[in-house]
């Protein structure tokens, strides 16, 4: 749902498969791949040749998915998917093809719409547009958004800190680092954008959509549209006919069960084989009865396995509870309270839905804004968004997913520096989208970053310069 990739997204389908950075080794040019061409549905993607055209990008609402060269005019994503683009009788590139089945003819071929459009330069170097070599600090502007903000004094360590890890995204040492925010002792006191963001850009969300959805959850129960979180699920699906799969197992999952990722139904997007997999449900026409479908893997309520479909699910319940879309919800009960005006949210879980996945994007200074209430317990600006329970609900482990303790649509994450533990509770979203409260420092970090399908930098930028400066180590 909200690229849930983990929302393992990688984009559900034709190019954006999960995986790394593959080195360009081939035949010809990749200039010759370059240009706007047909995706899923209405969409459109863009393919580039990376720096100094060292490899080949498809670039699909903003995110960046590399493509291995395999053989002549054949390229590989990284579900191992062969990507064959297509030339004319002059030899010219006119679209491609995605074998997902047999004869090659027989797959779908998408369009080069625009030979001429290129990846703008810039976008693939930290450094901002006329930035200075060298980085110098500089304190957060100071808006009439609720956020207070400080200047970090010379010789604090955190100013050290921050100025170097600014320092090393200019360097491209961290490739793909979109923004870094930090609020400490009750103000902002640091916020700097790369790579072409902005204050006023837009980000995908990605999975950190999902903790989004177990706010508005808690919205639902303390309206008491929904009674609690024991509340069984199938009831508020009555509209749906002969279901598939049901059995007591199912009949009893609650939406605690949803929540903590622990509903028994067979889905598990970090298992490919999985038949709740959020690939198989994104290629569905309605993903809530995709989910209602799936038959049981074990008793609700037991072992957790990291499924996007609980979040669907969870997500409807809110609208058929409190009787209107669960963005216009939203917007009532949380971006407004937050002053959050400038944002984009589709959740309609249909295939319409295929290329964006639900996913909620807001700018970076509006992600802290719901950091800093979640770490406030509830209370933004001196007022209370949400009662304090559920931020305490939300955020206590009742579930571990991969040998880490989950929450409601909440990692409780944790990194070791220089030996010592420090607890990183986070909303997390694929490509190194975060909200990291730092409790026991008094601190909240916002990061928004591009590394889709591949490991974030976030545990290095924690380690190597935020937590040292919040600490009170120079560099």
């Amino acid at each position: 749902m909200f690229r849930f990739h983990g929302l393992a997204i990688g984009v559900m389908a034709c190019l954006a498969v999960s995986g790394g950075v593959f080195a360009q080794s081939g035949e010809g040019p990749l200039e010759v791949y370059e240009g706007r061409y047909e995706y899923v549905g209405d969409t459109t993607l863009l393919i580039a040749a990376g720096p100094h055209a060292e490899r080949l990008y498809a670039v699909i609402s903003g995110a960046r998915y590399p493509l291995e060269p395999d053989r002549d005019d054949v390229f590989l994503n990284s579900g191992g998917q062969e990507v064959h683009f297509v030339r004319n009788r002059a030899g010219a590139v006119t679209g491609y093809r995605v074998l997902e089945s047999q004869p090659l003819e027989t797959n779908r071929l998408f369009h080069m719409l625009d030979s001429t459009e290129r990846y703008p330069e810039a976008a693939w170097t930290g450094r901002p547009d006329g930035a200075p070599d060298t980085y110098a600090y500089r304190a957060p502007d100071t808006l009439d958004d609720g956020l207070a903000t400080a200047e970090l004094a010379n010789g604090d360590p955190l100013r050290e800190r921050v100025s170097a890890l600014a320092q090393s995204v200019y360097d491209d040492e961290w490739p793909y680092v979109h923004s870094a925010l930090v609020y400490r002792d009750g103000a902002l006191v640091f916020e700097e954008y790369f790579y072409q963001y902005d204050r006023g850009t837009q980000h995908q969300m990605r999975s950190a959509t999902k903790t989004l959805v177990a706010l508005l959850v808690g919205a639902a129960i303390d309206r008491g549209a929904i009674a609690s979180v024991d509340v069984e699920v199938l009831p508020y699906f009555d509209a749906y006919d002969a279901l598939e799969n049901v059995d007591d197992r199912k009949r009893a999952i609650t939406l605690d069960d949803l929540l903590s990722m622990r509903s028994g139904l067979a889905c598990d997007d970090w298992d490919p084989g999985s038949p709740g997999n959020e690939v198989l449900m994104g290629q569905s026409d309605d993903w809530v009865r995709f989910v209602l479908d799936l038959p049981m893997a074990r008793q609700p309520g037991s072992e957790a396995a990291y499924c996007s479909g609980n979040v669907i699910l969870a997500g409807r319940m809110v609208e058929m509870a409190v009787g209107m879309p669960l963005v216009e919800f939203a917007d009532e009960v949380l971006f407004a309270p937050l002053g959050i005006a400038d944002y984009d949210w589709d959740f309609s879980p249909d295939r319409s839905n295929t290329d964006n996945f639900c996913q909620a994007w807001l700018r970076p200074r509006d992600v802290m804004k719901i950091g800093v209430m979640i770490a406030n317990d509830g209370v933004f600006d001196g007022d209370r968004v949400l009662p304090a329970e559920w931020i305490e609900r939300m955020t206590a482990a009742h579930a571990e997913i991969g040998g880490t303790p989950y929450g409601y649509f909440w990692w409780g994450r944790y990194l070791f520096v220089d030996g010592e533990r420090h607890e990183t509770p986070q909303a997390s979203g694929n490509g190194g989208q975060k909200i990291i409260l730092l409790d026991a420092l008094d601190a909240v970090v916002v990061l928004t970053a591009g590394n889709y399908n591949a490991s974030s930098h976030t545990n290095a930028l924690l380690g190597q310069y935020i937590i040292p400066g919040l600490t009170g180590e120079s560099p």
